[in-house]
Order: C-alpha cells, then sequence, then structure tokens
C-alpha cells in the first residue's frame, strides 16, 4: 500500500502542508529547522514513502527524476560511473531513470522512456562525436559524460586525456622506450585518444591499429590487433584505448609466449576494477570518475549545464604491466 503524506503527518503530528515543504525540498522557503526537516525524512523512508512522480508532473514540478543514458552497457567503465550516479540519487533524493543503446548506436525506440515523464535533466554516459538525438530534448539540462558535439547544447565532462598521455609519455622515456603502438577500436574515442597519445609521444616511433570490426568486443580488438603485431613485429609498449583491449593483448601475448612486462609492456585506460584484479595488474590512466559523475549530476539538479567541455585531470597508475 502507497504511503501518502498525509499518514507521514498524522505520525508525526505535524500538518501535511509541513510534509510536503519538506518532501519537495522547499522547507527552508517557511523556516522549518532543521531537526524538523531530518525527522521527516527518516519517517518518510522509514514508513517507505515514494513520491507520486504523474502527480508532480502533472502539477509542473520537479519530480526529481533524471534521465541516465548509457551508450554501452557491457563496458564495465560505465558500470561504475552508473554506480556513483545512483549513489549521488540515494543521498539528494533523485530518482534514476536509465535507458540506453546497442552497440553505441542511438535508437529512437531506446529513448522513448525519456518523453513519458517530466524529467529534471539528462545524463548521457559515454562519448559521442556526431550525436543529434539531444536535439529532442534541448529543453532540458544535459550533462555527458565524455566528448561530445561541440554543436549540441550540453555540458561535457570528461579527463583531459592530453595531460593523462603526457604523464604516461614522461613515464615511458624514463624507461627508454623507443617504440609503441596505439591499439583501438574503430571509434571517435579511440581515434581521439590516438591523437593525444601520438601529440604526447612525438619523440617516439608510434603506429596506431583500429580495428574496424564493431561487432568486437574490446577484448577481442584487443587479442585480434596484437596477434596481427606479433605476426608483423612487435613494438616496446602497447598503449591500448581501454583497459579491456590492454587485458585482449596480454592474452594474445601469452598465447605467443611472450611474457609482459619482460618482453612487451602493456598500457590501458580507465582503470576500471579488474585492472588491479588482472595478472598482471595493469598499468593505466586512471579517470577521475567519482568526481566526473558529481560534477555532471549537480550541474544537472542546478540546471547549470552550459555548452562547453570540463576537462578533470586523471591519474597515471603504475602496476606489474608495464
Amino acid at each position: 500500500m502507497n504511503v501518502s503524506q498525509k499518514k507521514i503527518a498524522e505520525k508525526l503530528g505535524v500538518s501535511i502542508s509541513l510534509v510536503s515543504r519538506v518532501l519537495s525540498g522547499r522547507a527552508a522557503e517557511i523556516g522549518i529547522a532543521q531537526p524538523t526537516i531530518d525527522k521527516v525524512i527518516t519517517t518518510a523512508q522509514a514508513m517507505g514513502y515514494v513520491p507520486n512522480v504523474a502527480a508532480q508532473s502533472l502539477k509542473g514540478k520537479s519530480t526529481r527524476m533524471i534521465g541516465v543514458v548509457v551508450y554501452d552497457f557491457k563496458d564495465p567503465f560505465f558500470g561504475t560511473v552508473v554506480h556513483h550516479l545512483q549513489s549521488l540519487a540515494h543521498e539528494h533524493n533523485y530518482t534514476l531513470l536509465l535507458v540506453g543503446f546497442q552497440n553505441r548506436n542511438p535508437d529512437e525506440r531506446d529513448l522513448r522512456p525519456l518523453s513519458k515523464f517530466n524529467l529534471d535533466g539528462i545524463i548521457a554516459v559515454g562519448s559521442d562525436l556526431t550525436e543529434s538525438w539531444p536535439e529532442n530534448f534541448a529543453h532540458l539540462p544535459l550533462a555527458r559524460i565524455g566528448f561530445g558535439n561541440e554543436n549540441i547544447h550540453s555540458l561535457k565532462i570528461t579527463s583531459d586525456e592530453s595531460a593523462g598521455y603526457g604523464q604516461l609519455v614522461g613515464y615511458l622515456r624514463t624507461m627508454g622506450i623507443g617504440k609503441a603502438a596505439f591499439l583501438g577500436a574503430d571509434t571517435e574515442l579511440h581515434r581521439k585518444r590516438s591523437a593525444f597519445f601520438e601529440a604526447a609521444a612525438a619523440t617516439l616511433d608510434v603506429a596506431s591499429l583500429f580495428d574496424p570490426d564493431r561487432e568486437h568486443s574490446s577484448f577481442e580488438v584487443g587479442r585480434e590487433l596484437t596477434t596481427q603485431l606479433i605476426q608483423n613485429g612487435l613494438p616496446d609498449v602497447l598503449v591500448c584505448g581501454n583497459d579491456r583491449i590492454a587485458m585482449g593483448a596480454i592474452h594474445a601475448a601469452a598465447d605467443a609466449g611472450i611474457r609482459v612486462p619482460e618482453k612487451l609492456k602493456v598500457v590501458g585506460y580507465d582503470d576500471i576494477p579488474a585492472a588491479t584484479q588482472f595478472l598482471p595488474p595493469l598499468t593505466t590512466i586512471r579517470q577521475p570518475i567519482a568526481a566526473i559523475a558529481k560534477e555532471a549530476f549537480e550541474s544537472v539538479v542546478k540546471g547549470a549545464c552550459p555548452n562547453e567541455t570540463r576537462l578533470l585531470v586523471p591519474e597515471l597508475i603504475i602496476r606489474h604491466s608495464a
């Protein structure tokens, strides 16, 4: 049975209007004391109160619901991002409406749930330099975690990949690395990362390889491209577009009897949870996921999403693969 604001008011011996002001986040307007606010919220949670989103929508009020568009549910990096967004939603009494795409290809059918509710805003999780679907939601604050189309009004928040690869190249030079290969899927993001790495590694001999098969997982991309390099000649280090590509590269090297890092060094990007558990543990560039998710969430909640890109500095994490 649904718990109403009236029942909460009766339990606490206060007015319905007071409960309504607290649960709608407007308690400060009438000077309700913080202990009273805390008591109402605690009681509502204990009684299992759930706001009537449909009623709030009809009244033109905030529904405290944010749409989250995930570009790839199979990507563990995105899973970590959603985890942080969900934690923020719980902390601030918001609900997330989760939708996503197949193979990173935006499809109108996948976005239809976003039109069924009066959302407070949208957070897109994943880079997309050719996006157009956000134009259908131009009336809402939109933040993107990743790179985005500069012609689409949205706040883009991501890691400063140029700075990250600068840290990596500095480290590689201390080891006397002279020849490197960048491995990636044939996507805008990985081509962008390749360009950042090549720019940072101007004094190194760098080749970039991209797997054109969109059906391949990142792990398969790493295996396929590394197998090609083993046949044609390996560099000193493989710099991979993400951690799963790095894991596939290490598997291909192991199958060929090539020891990592003794004979071949491998570096990933993102620092997904499995990176530290892998054998050997991955050297990688850690994105500040918690900070990125927090900035995206708070910007949407405040309705402050200017059309700009904000870069947060990542961190080189040195483990055993390089």
